[in-house]
Parts: structure tokens; sequence; C-alpha cells
């Protein structure tokens, strides 16, 4: 007989035993000791391994994955490197300090992960009788056909009208930052083609009895809408929706946590590489690179140390945009917290690239919610939404909420280095209900036909 697979699930009760003292322990060693950022890595693996979700795409996997990157992997490295006395050898040298980083920052970080986490592992709770099984569709393969054309005309418009396909090829990076203004629309309507596109040839390819047409066609539809938006996000995401009609079905195990963190580490290798035209490829300069790219709660701490929380100051930033489209805002307004800030620490960036850096959630907690003392509230009614998609469409099974589930599943991750209600915002009030459309459109649910039978 072949030995049982547990599940992390299986193995968390031991971690839920020891969870509270642990915890305890852990924030009075975050307080008084140097590094601090190590105990709350701790307190950040803790907590997921006693609370570990059931399911591969629950909110929290996405949640757990931002603070392993930008907190777990970003301050181990640095205190690994500052320990065997490590000179750095990228261009500007160490520019992330976990060491030096407030207590402030450190119990703030730790705040918003337990709000959230608990949030999402409580909303998300659900009854064995809501277990459904996927919702059975035709696929509309002409129809497909056409919509990858679409997106192909799109994409090669997109990059032909902005700085000419030419300059993509020989100079991607300069290209992909500077040369995109004034293209937004057109870059909306193909981020949402290419979305529902996506996840569209994704049910296609489970579906078919031969998979090599569609797989083929997807690598080219999708490796051309990543390479239009910076490939490394873009790719790893619209993989994500590609591969949700079979991620929906999988239980997590370690063995599966094991194997998407070598693919997500690979792929971000990989991707990275071709942003930045190879220059990265050496492992020292990436290993830099992860300390230094996942800087956004470095960033933080020089907001909690400059100025004090307030409530407020940026929610109406999300009404800038439509303002300057109708030319009652002035052209230079900000309309992002990070693109605030940016133009105040990092000016040239903004000015002369209009590129930012990203600050995290934590940052708008403390300018429009003071901090800790009234974040958790819009933070809970967030979790509280994004756990009931989940369960209409993760657990439910609702094939048509699938995208737009994991269009939300995607963008915890942006969430959490911005804002909950983004500029995008009124995009995203057109862009949901199209790819919904459109998904409709092309996966239409299996006629079951009656049968009646004679007396």
């Amino acid at each position: 007989m072949h030995p049982a697979v547990s599940s992390p699930e299986d193995n968390a009760m031991i971690w839920k035993i020891i969870y509270l003292p642990a915890l305890a322990g852990l924030n009075y060693l975050l307080y008084s000791q140097e590094w601090g950022s190590l105990y709350l890595s701790v307190i950040v693996l803790l907590t997921y391994l006693a609370f570990i979700p059931r399911q591969l795409l629950h909110p929290n996997n996405m949640l757990f994955g931002f603070y392993s990157l930008y907190v777990v992997v970003s301050s181990t490295l640095n205190l690994v490197l500052d320990w065997i006395g490590w000179a750095y050898v990228l261009h500007g040298g160490q520019q992330v300090f976990w060491d030096k980083i407030s207590k402030y920052t450190l119990f703030q970080i730790e705040f918003t992960y337990l709000v959230l986490y608990f949030g999402f592992y409580f909303f998300t709770r659900y009854r064995a009788s809501e277990q459904r099984e996927p919702t059975p569709v035709t696929v509309k393969t002409k129809v497909i056909w056409m919509l990858v054309g679409v997106n192909a005309v799109l994409v090669l418009w997109f990059l032909q009208s902005t700085a000419g396909i030419d300059a993509w090829i020989n100079d991607y990076s300069a290209t992909y930052l500077s040369k995109r203004k004034g293209h937004g629309l057109l870059n909306f309507v193909t981020i949402t083609v290419g979305n529902a596109l996506a996840f569209i040839m994704g049910v296609w390819t489970r579906n078919a009895p031969r998979k090599l047409l569609p797989v083929l066609l997807a690598i080219i539809a999708l490796g051309m809408q990543a390479y239009m938006n910076g490939f490394k996000g873009r790719l790893i995401f619209l993989m994500l929706i590609f591969f949700a009609p079979w991620l929906i079905l999988v239980e997590l195990r370690f063995k599966t946590l094991i194997t998407v963190t070598i693919a997500f580490f690979s792929l971000l290798y990989l991707t990275t590489l071709v942003r930045t035209e190879g220059y990265y490829a050496s492992a020292p300069f990436f290993l830099e690179m992860l300390i230094n790219y996942f800087n956004a709660h470095q960033l933080h701490d020089w907001v909690v140390t400059s100025r004090d929380p307030g409530l407020l100051q940026t929610v109406g930033q999300i009404f800038t945009k439509p303002g300057q489209v109708l030319g009652l805002v002035e052209s230079d307004a900000d309309f992002d917290i990070s693109v605030m800030l940016t133009k105040e620490f990092f000016p040239d960036q903004w000015y002369l690239e209009s590129a930012t850096q990203q600050w995290p959630l934590e940052t708008e907690a403390y300018l429009n919610y003071y901090g800790f003392i009234l974040s958790w509230i819009p933070m809970l009614l967030y979790a509280y939404i994004i756990s009931w998609l989940f369960r209409a469409a993760v657990i439910r099974k609702n094939i048509w909420l699938l995208p737009l589930f994991v269009l939300e599943f995607n963008r915890i991750f942006a969430v959490m280095r911005g804002t909950l209600i983004p500029w995008e915002v009124f995009f995203m009030i057109v862009q949901y209900p199209a790819v919904y459309i459109l998904t409709r459109f092309c996966l239409p649910k299996v006629k079951v036909r009656k049968t009646s039978s004679a007396g």
C-alpha cells in the first residue's frame, strides 16, 4: 500500500496549538531585538502554516505570496548578506536596510497582514453542500479564432502606434518605460481582450481532445500580450488566468507548494532577463535585485518617519483621471499615492521616465485611516467582497465568474503594493462586464435536451 499523501491542513493542528504563545513571544522579540524583520518573517510563515488554505486559488495564498516576497525574501536575503559582509555589486549599492526600518512600520506590516489573512480565512469558510461541479459549457472555436485575430491586430497596432515595432524589438526596456504615454485607451482595450482570451483559451485547451493547436495559439497570443505590457508580471498573470480551469480543482499539498514556488522563481528569473535584456543574468545581480526590487516597505518607512498619520488625505485621487479627461483638473495632478510620493522622493524617475516606485497598502492606511486605528474597517470590507467572489467562482464553480475572480485574485498583489480602490476603478467597471460578456458568448452553457415519456 502507498502511504497517504497528507495535505498541509492535516499538519496544521500543531501550529494552531502553539500559534498564540508563539505570536506573543515573536512580537516581544520584534519589539526588543535588532533585525525585527526576522521575527516578522517568522510571524508571516507561522500564520500561513497554522491556518493554511485548502485550495490553491484561495486569496490567502496570494496574500502570503506578496508578504513572502516583500518581507520574508527581501529581509532574509538582506540579513544573510549583512551577516557574511557582502560587498554589493549592483549600481547604487545597497538600497534596502531592513535593520534600520522603524518598529512602527514592522508592527503595521504585521497588523495589515493579520487583519487581511484572518478576514479571508473566516469569510471564505463554506459548507460542504455549497461545493459544485464545474459548469458544462460549449466552446465556440470559430469565435475564438476571431478573437485571436482581434488580439493580434490590437497588439501590433499598439506596438506600432507607440514607438514602432523596431523600437520595441531593439530597445525594449526604454521603449516600455517611456514610449507608451498617450495610448491608454488602446492599452486598456487590448488588455481587456487579452484577459478574456487567456481564460477562454484555457477552457478550450482543457476541453479539446487534441490540445496541440490551442496550446500553440495560446503561446503566441499570450506571449504578444505579455510583451507589450512589461512581460514579467503580465506573463505570470496571463498564465494564471489560462490555467484557472485546472487550478480551481487543485487542493493544496506541500508538493504543490514546492512546485509552484520553484516554477514562480524560475519564471521570475527568465522574464526578468527578457525585461532587462539579460542585465540580471548573474547570480549576485539577481540576488541583490530580489532585495532592492521588493522595496515597498522601505519606501513606506520613509513616509512613517517623515510625517504624521492622517485621515482621507489621498482617497480623492481616484477622481483625478476623470477630472483630467473633462478638463477640470490640472494635467500634472496626482492620481495615485505612488505617483505622488515618487514625485517627492524620486522626481527624476517620474519627470524624466514617467516611472514610479510602488508604496504598499500600509501607506494608504497611514495617510487615510490613521494607520492601525481605522484601517481594519476598509480592509475587512475588501476581504469580504473578495471572499464572496471566491465562494461563487471556486467553491460553486461558476465558470463565467471565474475569470473575474482570477482578476481580483491577481489584483490582491496590486492592492498590497497600492490602494484598495485604485484610479483604474472606472476602467474596471467597464472591463469586468466586458470580460464576463465575452466569456459567456464564447463559452455558452451546454443545452440539455428535455425528454418526454409517453404515459
